[in-house]
């Protein structure tokens, strides 16, 4: 049931311009507490690694985590965002037979490709893959696409606060045992994250799987290969999308290693590092809409809950940014030692796109929902356009500082792209993103609802 705290004012307007149904709300507030729990413990891990690893090596975790990306961008062409989309709409048995047979495929064929390029390209080989991790990368890829698959599955079933708690457990095991191989066996290597990554995957898979088996009704096979075709073109659209995002967001990455080395590359890293938990905040709401969009046919609903949902994810995000960019650069030099001086700067020179990529993951997900991902696609091929042509000229001048920029001018023209195809199909004026006092009431009282209810709940 809908929340309509002003009843009186939406029968005068005839509006479903309401708040947000409870559940949803709850969904939210639960996901963001688990991503506020990564957030601060991928801080202490950053910390960690920093401190002790140094910045040549957060270069090759970095290098190691965007090769991790590339491979999952691949798998998640039948095992991602599609597998949301269909989670509701069919037997998850019928879901998984694909899913799981389009990774072994991906596993195999970039296992291949690995190979050749180390044997006929051993200098632009290394470039891209850490020697002597070559077998941990493909082990951490099938362990990652394994788990993501069943997260993916869980939020497609809106089963919201399971898939919180399995995550909170992943990534809790992941400090815990990064802790013990650093500090408990003295290992001062990127292998000391590794491990502990594999091991901490491993059990987000396990219990992800569990929980996707134990809520399967029956299992059954029939009509999986035309749900396949169906998979496979929705997945490539999202896809298509979503290798242009992270195009827009991972190539510097590989050009500040080419042109300015690890150890540059370790310092950027740590600057987006500190970004992407600022980040997370849009990524909690959008991830609960995405969900609740999915499973709606209704255009007004999905258009004004991603309306309120936007401004709460951009408002949030402005003010956490505002924290960071107050702290004065000695504190981070500090914190993270004197190697990573040049982190505020960088914080600086990104914080445009943090609010841009606010919005924008707003936006993709109403999109995504609305069975809409080409659009995305072209808002991301738009923002890529722009990271192609300012990285070659930006990272040679400036380094990692010119990378920060150029990020910040790509994220801002995919969100004006989104914008203008939102307003145009849903007839949205632009008043309407303009944040009122009504906004955050609304939000005061839904907390204040949640809240009272949850007393209620433990007292009986």
């Amino acid at each position: 049931m809908l929340i309509d705290i002003y009843g009186g004012w939406r029968r005068r307007t005839r509006i479903f311009l309401i708040l947000l149904p409870d559940m949803i709300f709850k969904n939210i507030i639960g996901t963001a507490g688990t991503r506020l729990l990564n957030a601060v413990f991928s801080f202490v891990i950053l910390l960690m690694i920093t401190n002790y690893i140094g910045s040549k090596g957060l270069g090759e975790i970095s290098l190691i985590m965007v090769d991790l990306t590339v491979i999952q961008l691949f798998v998640d062409w039948m095992a991602g965002s599609a597998l949301v989309y269909f989670a509701s709409r069919t037997q998850v048995s019928r879901l998984l037979v694909p899913a799981y047979l389009w990774i072994l495929v991906i596993l195999a064929l970039f296992g291949v490709i690995g190979i050749g390029t180390h044997h006929l390209f051993p200098k632009a080989f290394a470039m891209v893959v850490p020697k002597g991790y070559e077998i941990s990368i493909l082990t951490l890829a099938f362990l990652n696409a394994f788990m993501q698959t069943h997260y993916n599955l869980l939020i497609g079933q809106k089963r919201i606060r399971q898939y919180n708690l399995i995550f909170s457990l992943q990534i809790t095991s992941l400090i815990v045992f990064f802790s013990l191989f650093l500090f408990g066996f003295n290992d001062v290597t990127p292998l000391s994250y590794v491990n502990a990554l594999t091991l901490a995957w491993g059990i987000g898979g396990i219990l992800s799987f569990y929980q996707i088996i134990r809520k399967s009704e029956k299992f059954s096979l029939n009509g999986w290969h035309s749900l396949t075709g169906e998979i496979f073109q929705y997945g490539f659209q999202t896809q298509l999308s979503n290798v242009l995002h992270i195009g827009n967001k991972r190539l510097s990455f590989y050009l500040i290693r080419i042109f300015s080395g690890l150890s540059p590359l370790g310092i950027y890293s740590a600057g987006v590092q500190l970004t992407e938990g600022l980040r997370l905040i849009g990524q909690s709401i959008s991830l609960v809409q995405f969900s609740a969009i999915s499973n709606s046919r209704e255009k007004e609903y999905a258009r004004n809950l991603t309306i309120r949902l936007m401004k709460f994810s951009v408002s949030l995000t402005l003010l956490a940014l505002a924290v960071l960019l107050l702290i004065p650069q000695s504190v981070y030099q500090l914190v993270f030692s004197s190697a990573f001086g040049d982190i505020k700067a960088i914080l600086t020179a990104l914080s445009v796109g943090v609010l841009a990529l606010a919005a924008n993951t707003i936006f993709s997900h109403y999109f995504s929902g609305m069975g809409q991902p080409k659009i995305n696609a072209r808002a991301n091929l738009v923002g890529l356009i722009f990271t192609v042509i300012l990285l070659f000229i930006l990272i040679p001048l400036w380094g990692y500082i010119g990378a920060a920029i150029t990020a910040s001018i790509s994220y801002s023209a995919t969100v004006v792209y989104q914008a203008v195809i939102f307003k145009r199909q849903t007839q949205t004026a632009w008043g309407e993103w303009l944040i009122k006092a009504t906004d955050f009431q609304e939000f005061y009282l839904l907390g204040k609802q949640l809240l009272t209810q949850k007393a209620q709940d433990e007292t009986q």
